[in-house]
């Protein structure tokens, strides 16, 4: 019966560790802001993602489009005016796009590199309560806790590498730079969401923002 009781123990600490390995998080890893700006608050913003995948741009666009413009700021998808970044390679035709759109700042996220890390995850062992016993009080302090081996294991995480920059219409010069890293993300769509409140919230830090 302790044996049962320990074996499901150990497949559950198994399952635990393999799950807290495999969780989706994204950090902001590095960040620079400009600290000698002295203009207005930013308040509206070009977003310009920059992919490959024409889907997954719009989609990245108009989702960091939904997060940015909470809290009164406004915010534009590129697409909408640049419907094919390759055509827009010249200065002056984006100048012009940011002139239409009305925006102060150009936000231009770019994916940087896509890696499946490989890693090796040592075996351990953890001590668990044991079940009561009919051993009297030497049985019981030697035997109180029970020790349970988890193996060893690969893991694969997926690292997901942006870089954003920010930048004044007004001077034309960045005003706020990042990098951050997604591991094993399960869509772009929580990517975006959670780069853009890292964004966002370092912005507000820098008082770019409100």
């Amino acid at each position: 019966m302790l044996k049962g009781k320990l074996f499901v123990v150990s497949i559950m600490l198994l399952l635990i560790t393999i799950i807290q390995g495999c969780s989706s998080t994204t950090k902001l890893v590095d960040s620079w802001a400009d600290s000698g700006y002295q203009g207005e608050k930013l308040r509206k913003f070009l977003v310009i993602g920059v992919v490959k995948d024409d889907l997954m741009r719009r989609t990245f666009e108009d989702q960091f489009v939904g997060k940015m413009t909470q809290g009164g700021r406004e915010a534009v998808a590129s697409y909408v005016y640049m419907p094919h970044l390759q055509d827009y390679k010249e200065r002056e035709k984006i100048e012009a796009v940011v002139k239409k759109v009305g925006a102060d700042a150009v936000l231009v996220t770019t994916l940087q590199d896509v890696e499946n890390r490989k890693d090796y995850v040592p075996p351990r062992v953890d001590y668990v309560p044991a079940a009561w016993g009919g051993y009297g009080y030497y049985g019981y302090y030697f035997q109180s806790m029970q020790p349970i081996y988890t193996p060893g294991y690969e893991r694969t995480t997926k690292v997901v590498r942006l870089e954003t920059r920010v930048f004044s219409v007004k001077t034309g010069k960045m005003v706020w730079g990042g990098a951050t890293e997604s591991f094993n993300p399960s869509s772009a769509g929580q990517i975006v969401a959670k780069l853009a409140s890292l964004v966002v919230s370092d912005m507000k830090k820098a008082g770019l923002i409100k």
